[in-house]
């Protein structure tokens, strides 16, 4: 008897189907449209600056400060491209994916990028900031060395001086 309860539901479930149950879509069209829009502004970006990286730089610079967050996505981005100069410092491309995560303008499918992103730039600054030590040491040490070496050729211009002197003398 207990089992015929079990047994009728499972009966009244197969027969009504699923359809009753609402199950959220994976993902909506709209989002899809959005995040490829993204993509090909992207590409656009590429397309140009490959063509004027100057004139591109300044005008998405320009867009973002005017409101476009998809200009400020690609510049930042950029960034960590290897063979190219780059719009912006790692640290300008920091604020501004760090703004955006912030202000929420980045869709969700692409924020785990964008943390990948600020964890590269982050770890260039690191680098950059050691490149920075390692040049003023290199400096300093070049100066000392300049200061030695003028130093070492004093000493041996008094060396031959003494060793003049020297000479002189035993000749009496």
């Amino acid at each position: 008897m207990k089992w015929s309860l079990a047994l009728y539901v499972a009966i009244l479930i197969s027969f009504s189907g699923c359809h009753n149950f609402h199950f959220p879509p994976g993902h909506s069209v709209e989002k899809e449209e959005k995040i490829d829009q993204l993509s090909q502004y992207g590409a656009k970006f590429a397309s140009e600056y490959s063509d004027a990286e100057q004139e591109v730089c300044t005008k998405y610079t320009q867009l973002y400060q005017e409101g476009d967050w998809r200009a400020g996505w690609v510049l930042a981005l950029q960034v960590t491209e290897i063979k190219s100069q780059h719009c912006l410092s790692s640290e300008e491309a920091i604020q501004i994916l760090t703004t955006l995560e912030s202000e929420k303008k980045i869709h969700p499918e692409l924020l785990w990028l964008s943390q990948v992103h600020l964890k590269w730039l982050g770890g260039l600054e690191q680098q950059v900031k050691k490149i920075r030590q390692l040049k003023r040491t290199i400096s300093r040490k070049q100066s000392k060395l300049t200061e030695l070496e003028k130093e070492n050729q004093d000493l041996l211009q008094k060396l031959e001086a003494l060793k003049a002197i020297e000479t002189s003398i035993n000749q009496l």
